[in-house]
């Protein structure tokens, strides 16, 4: 029933009537200490996309490069954002009709950006999804907070009935000796948690190129970040959903300015050309995009405005 105004006057007058009434006195309700599980749905055409919170990690706008400080602490209080970045891990599980993915995987057991993150498994679980009925994990790169998720707490597969999908480019680089030697000291961590993360699933790694990996699910390139990063095209009869890995860090920065770079991109040159194409693509077709590090649950459109764009927050789904 549509609300008119003769209707809100009547309810208006009613509850105000109510509170005139003498009430018992209530039981103080106990605040809960915890914030609710980090699970959310919604549907892309007959495919079921649910946002799996891992958790956050702490950042702050010095792992912006090429950027003024002053213009980007600017940028976020123009979006009533602070110096101080708490950034959400998002991960997605896909369903098909026919099958279940999970794109990236979360920081899993790893220490490395400290203790708020690893909450996939038990998000999995609040959101009644069974590791062991996951058919594919699609990685959009192999970054710690990516795919290390894919271990469980004493190193096994996670997900034991799963193959692993990602770019032959990705997969070629964290496995080269060589790229490891030469790395800084500070890298070859990367490299080792890489390598652990896929072991388990050696047998089951499968390395693709751009193109489409599985039913209304295609790969598109999108290196800079790594070499090998991907993007993951969602489609379903007219509805199209684009999960953009690490195409953004913060949304306000990275949509004002698309071509600052990240201190954890192997090329920003290149991150920024895939950037902006990507904006420039998703803005003109209007299509909603899920972002790995945007604020849980990550759903949104980007905009163009003017010379640069801006992110908008997707409405809540309120039904599926």
């Amino acid at each position: 029933m549509l609300l008119n105004r003769r209707h809100a006057l009547a309810t208006g007058l009613a509850g105000m009537a109510a509170l005139a009434l003498p009430r018992a006195a209530a039981a103080l309700v106990p605040a809960s200490g915890q914030q609710v599980p980090g699970v959310y749905r919604r549907k892309v055409g007959d495919i079921e996309v649910t946002a799996i919170l891992d958790g956050f990690v702490p950042l702050n706008t010095q792992v912006f490069i090429g950027a003024d400080p002053a213009e980007l602490r600017a940028i976020l209080a123009a979006n009533g954002q602070t110096a101080t970045l708490p950034t959400a891990v998002n991960a997605f599980v896909v369903n098909t009709p026919n099958r279940t993915y999970l794109v990236d995987t979360g920081a899993g057991s790893s220490e490395a950006f400290g203790p708020t993150r690893g909450r996939l498994a038990a998000n999995l679980t609040v959101a009644g999804i069974d590791p062991a009925g996951i058919d594919a994990v699609l990685l959009t790169h192999a970054h710690v907070d990516h795919i290390v998720g894919l271990l469980g707490p004493e190193g096994q597969a996670r997900f034991p009935n799963a193959e692993v999908v990602l770019h032959e480019t990705e997969q070629a680089v964290w496995a080269d000796d060589g790229k490891l030697s030469r790395a800084p000291d500070g890298m070859k961590p990367l490299f080792a948690a890489a390598r652990d993360a896929l072991k388990p699933y050696a047998a089951r790694v499968r390395t693709v190129k751009a193109g489409e990996v599985g039913p209304g699910i295609v790969l598109e390139e999108a290196p800079g970040h790594t070499p090998g990063h991907s993007v993951f095209r969602v489609t379903s009869g007219s509805d199209q959903l684009l999960l953009i890995g690490d195409t953004i860090h913060n949304a306000a920065i990275h949509t004002r300015r698309p071509q600052t770079g990240f201190a954890f991109d192997v090329d920003p040159v290149q991150a920024a050309a895939s950037r902006r194409r990507i904006f420039d693509m998703i803005s003109a077709d209007g299509m909603l995009v899920a972002g790995t590090h945007v604020s849980f649950p990550g759903f949104g459109r980007v905009l163009r405005d003017g010379d640069a764009f801006k992110y908008v927050a997707a409405d809540w789904s309120y039904t599926l």
